[in-house]
Formats: structure tokens, sequence, C-alpha cells
């Protein structure tokens, strides 16, 4: 059941990107502390745009899989219920296990949002900027669309290209 005062108390004083930030800090598994992460991030507020913690977003997605993360995270949020730390009963969390980042496309920036990485200690750390030839020509030409100058700079003409890195934990 919705709290309904509680979503508008959140909605009218928490954004979205907060809101998101609260499920990365929630989240420990394997190598992965959100903790470190939402940190991590916070203190280099100037190297991101936005990020979004989920399960894998698969393209081109032959078997579904993207599908079946979708539908793992709908599954967890239906059940899950706090517990407290004494009981053993424990639903399953959150079940994002990708971090994408959203960053202006800039050699130095990019860089050290993948040594990031190392220090998260990610299985995996993928830049997408619309040139991946695993995707098809037209999702290519469509993402390399939507990255060029979609970032908007200190100006409302200043526009930015941007790109999305991936951290994937297993």
């Amino acid at each position: 059941m919705l709290n309904i005062s509680k979503i508008q108390t959140l909605a009218q004083e928490y954004s979205p990107q907060e809101l998101f930030a609260a499920l990365v800090w929630q989240r420990r598994f394997n190598e992965f502390n959100g903790e470190e992460v939402i940190q991590d991030l916070s203190q280099n507020a100037h190297l991101w745009a936005s990020f979004l913690f989920t399960k894998p977003i698969f393209a081109p997605d032959e078997h579904g899989l993207s599908f079946g993360g979708l539908v793992d995270t709908l599954l967890a949020m239906a059940n899950y219920r706090p517990m407290p730390e004494s009981s053993i009963i424990h639903f399953v969390a959150y079940p994002g296990d990708t971090l994408y980042i959203l960053t202006e496309n800039q050699d130095t920036i990019v860089s050290q949002l993948l040594d990031f990485g190392k220090k998260w200690r990610a299985d995996s750390v993928d830049i997408t900027d619309g040139n991946n030839e695993e995707y098809g020509l037209r999702l290519q030409r469509h993402l390399r669309m939507r990255l060029e100058d979609c970032l908007e700079g200190e100006s409302l003409w200043q526009q930015r290209d941007g790109v999305v890195i991936a951290y994937w934990w297993d």
C-alpha cells in the first residue's frame, strides 16, 4: 500500500536523482558498496550530469534480457518489505547491479570516471557514445543523435556532447 502523504513529502523535498541515490546507497553485494559510490559521486558532482542504477539494458536484445531485468526489478519492488536486522526473513532489495552515468564527452572527465570503475571494483566498465558497432546502424544513429548536443551549458545556446558510462557488478 502506498502512503500518499509520505510520497507527496518525498516528491516535494527530493529530486529523482536523490531518490535514485538513496537506492544506490542501500545496496551492498559482492564487490559493490553503494554508500562508497554515492559519496564519490557527491564529492565529484562536476564530473556527471545524471545517473541511473538499474538492471543492465542490453541492445540488441534478442533473448529478452532487458525485459527479464525489468521483470526482476518489478518483482523485487512488489515483494520488498522493510525488516529489522534481527529478522531471519529478508526480502530481495532493489536489484540494480548496473550504474549508468551521463557525462560530458571530454577525455579528462571520462578518464576520471573510468578510474572510479577501478576504485569501485566494477566487473565491467563500458562507454557508449553512439558509435558502438554491436548496436544496429539504426540504433547507432539514434544514440548519436540523442547524445550530440544533449547537455545544456552555461547559456541556453551552449550545448555539450554527452556519453554514457556503464559500470556493472556481477
